[in-house]
C-alpha cells in the first residue's frame, strides 16, 4: 500500500500541486484532496469499511452540552473492532507515505495519536437528519477520506469555521458563527480533506432523503499535543473509545 499511495502522492501531490495544498491550509485550516486515493485502493478501502459497518455499526444520536447542545446522528464503528477487521484501513493510517504527506501540508511533523481510540474510526451518515454537528475536536488535525458520499444537493457536505476558539466550560456556536466567514466543501468518493481540528469549528451538513455518506476519520497530533492532557469524552461515547472502561460510560 505504501508504494502505491507514494507513487500517487508524487504524481498528484508534489511541486505546485503540494504549494497550493500547503497555502489553502495555512489560509483556511481546511484543504481537499481531490483525487487522494487510487481508484483501485478505493474499491478495496470502500468493500472493507461496508462490510465493518454492515457488521457492526452502531446507531448513536447524542446532543453535547460541551459543543453548545449540538447534535450527532449517525452510526458509526470504533476504532478496536476496525483494528481486528480492517487490515487495509490500519495499514492506510500507518502509512510513511500518508504521515509524510499530511506533514508537508501542515508545514510541521505530525505524529500518530497518543489515544489509540482516536487512531481512525468509521462513521455513515444514511436517512434524513442524520449529521455530525458543529463541533471542535482536541487533537490539532484531523483527516477525512471519503468513501461514499451524495451530491451536496442531498447533504452532507462539510462547513468549516476557522480561526475559531473551543472554549469547553461555555461553548458559543452561534457566536462563532456570527463572528467568522463559514466555508463550504463538497467532496467525491476517493477525494479526502484535512482539517485543523482545534481551531476549526466544523460540521458535516445534514443528510436529505436516504443517501449515504461513509467517511473513515483519522486523528493526527503535532508536537504540543503529545505534550498536552487531552481527554476523550466525545470520542469515547460516539465510537466506543478504547475498550471496556469507554463502553462501561455509555
Amino acid at each position: 500500500m505504501d508504494r502505491i499511495l507514494r507513487d500517487h502522492f508524487v504524481e498528484n501531490f508534489s511541486g505546485d500541486d503540494l504549494v497550493a495544498v500547503r497555502k489553502q491550509f495555512a489560509d483556511e485550516h481546511v484543504v481537499p484532496l481531490r483525487g487522494f486515493c487510487p481508484p483501485g485502493l478505493l474499491r478495496a478501502l470502500q468493500d472493507e469499511a461496508s462490510g465493518i459497518m454492515d457488521a457492526h455499526g452502531v446507531d448513536r444520536k447524542f446532543t453535547f452540552e460541551i459543543t453548545d447542545n449540538t447534535p450527532r446522528q449517525m452510526t458509526t464503528v470504533g476504532q478496536p473492532v476496525i483494528k481486528e477487521h480492517g487490515p487495509l484501513i490500519d495499514a492506510l493510517y500507518f502509512s510513511p507515505a500518508v504521515k509524510d504527506l499530511l506533514s508537508a501540508a501542515v508545514a510541521e511533523e505530525v505524529h500518530t495519536c497518543p489515544y489509540a481510540g482516536e487512531h481512525y474510526v468509521l462513521s455513515r451518515l444514511g436517512k434524513t437528519g442524520d449529521t455530525h454537528g458543529w463541533h471542535w475536536d482536541d487533537y490539532t488535525y484531523g483527516f477525512i477520506l471519503i468513501l461514499e458520499t451524495p451530491p451536496y444537493q442531498e447533504g452532507g457536505f462539510v462547513q468549516a469555521v476557522p480561526h475559531t476558539a473551543w472554549d469547553k466550560e461555555n461553548p458559543d456556536v452561534h457566536g462563532a458563527l456570527l463572528k467568522s466567514k463559514v466555508h463550504s466543501y463538497a467532496f467525491e468518493p476517493g477525494d479526502a480533506y484535512l482539517v485543523k481540528t482545534d481551531t476549526t469549528m466544523h460540521r458535516v451538513y445534514p443528510i436529505r432523503g436516504d443517501s449515504r455518506r461513509t467517511i473513515v476519520n483519522m486523528t493526527w497530533a503535532n508536537d504540543r499535543d503529545l505534550d498536552r492532557l487531552i481527554t476523550h469524552e466525545t470520542n469515547d461515547l460516539l465510537f466506543g473509545g478504547t475498550g471496556e472502561s469507554s463502553a462501561a460510560a455509555l
